[in-house]
């Protein structure tokens, strides 16, 4: 093919002949002179042909190549980092006023499969009959296994609890119903190890679109994304605990305690509230503060938090006072009252009150006051008498 080149373009195809790259020699107008060996034989394999990373336009094909934009700079190698294409223009020097293009080539597969070796999550392609086609890094330090000990192996392998017997089934249901039953939906399943131990796992499966074989025939292949959920469950279970534990802190009170939202509607209670004011916890809880308020201090409470919201004027925040409560069955009773607010990580405002009962507290009051003025009165009659 080269000898029908000149000089020039012989000079350009020898240099390219001895390029690592896969490069393509044309002409400015699109025509194809010269393929250097590592870009023949790419080239000439009939299952990547299909598979090139075009130019910049889009352009599918080598003999759509007319139409594509190169990079102009002569005699300089530019790289595209938008499409990974490098070309470079050099100006025929033997006279016969020809410029040529040379393009370096990489190929779809390649590109999509750096980026999914780079995944931070567990990537493995299936085909219809479950059975492993290729598996990333990550995939390796999941299960532990090789790409050998993967490639060829039912899907079933990586598969925990009964969830192996029924992974086939999924597939095969949907390549004959079409009905996306587990297809394009993140959901959690038990997945083992190669050591045995089983561990959660959030798995994705999504179809790859149908790829032509040789027979014309096409095939069906699937990727599944799996996403280890041990660090997650144990993070959630820690902060089950740690609020377990607040819970059980705030229950030992033995003063009542409530927790109320922005819009006055109680989010937590404990043991001792719920003795003292004859709810129960359900009947509590989703309920609007108001239920526990006095006299008229029901009707004016969401207005005061209102105000508090609007403004931050602190009239109740942050300080002890004296209000009238009322229990379950309508009876009355003097509490003393301290609200604090909270800011939490969300933004979002909560109102903690904490809750005297002083029924016990007055009536001690009154049998002391009455008893002084039994005294008293005892004192003073009988000095009055002498």
């Amino acid at each position: 093919m080269t000898d029908a080149l000149c000089p020039t373009a012989k000079l350009l195809a020898t240099v390219l002949d001895a390029c690592a790259e896969r490069a393509i020699l044309l002409t400015d107008d699109g025509v194809v002179l010269h393929r250097n060996p590592v870009a023949e034989s790419f080239l000439n394999d009939a299952e990547t042909i299909t598979d090139i990373l075009v130019l910049p336009d889009g352009v599918a094909s080598w003999k759509d190549l007319r139409a594509a934009k190169v990079v102009k700079k002569d005699g300089v190698v530019t790289r595209n980092e938008r499409t990974l294409q490098v070309v470079t223009n050099q100006k025929c020097t033997c006279g016969c006023a020809q410029a040529f293009s040379v393009v370096y080539v990489e190929s779809k597969h390649e590109v999509v499969r750096s980026m999914v070796d780079h995944a931070m999550d567990a990537v493995v392609t299936i085909n219809e009959e479950g059975i492993i086609q290729t598996a990333n890094p990550a995939a390796h330090k999941l299960f532990g296994y090789d790409d050998n000990e993967l490639i060829g192996h039912n899907m079933s392998k990586l598969c925990g609890g009964n969830h192996a017997e029924k992974h086939n089934q999924y597939i095969q249901s949907y390549v004959k119903t079409g009905v996306e039953k587990a297809m394009g939906k993140n959901r959690e399943v038990p997945c083992r190890h190669k050591d045995g131990h089983e561990f959660p796992c959030q798995l994705g499966l999504q179809e790859i679109t149908p790829i032509a074989s040789a027979s014309h025939s096409q095939k069906r292949y699937f990727c599944g994304y799996l996403r280890d959920l041990t660090q997650q469950y144990q993070h959630e279970a820690e902060i089950k605990e740690k609020e377990e534990l607040a819970q059980a802190m705030v229950n030992s009170s033995f003063d009542p305690m409530l927790e109320i939202n922005e819009e006055g509607i109680i989010t937590m209670v404990n043991d001792a509230i719920l003795c003292t004011f004859g709810y129960t916890r359900e009947e509590m809880l989703g309920s609007n503060v108001s239920i526990i308020c006095g006299d008229d201090h029901g009707a004016h409470h969401d207005e005061y938090m209102r105000r508090y919201l609007e403004t931050g004027c602190q009239r109740i925040i942050g300080r002890k006072r004296q209000v009238p409560a009322k229990r379950k069955d309508g009876s009355q009773l003097q509490v003393e009252l301290g609200v604090q607010e909270v800011t939490l990580q969300s933004g979002k405002k909560v109102f903690c009150g904490y809750i005297r009962d002083l029924t016990a507290q007055h009536k001690d009051k009154r049998a002391l006051r009455r008893q002084q003025q039994l005294i008293q009165g005892k004192f003073f009659g009988k000095d009055a008498e002498d």
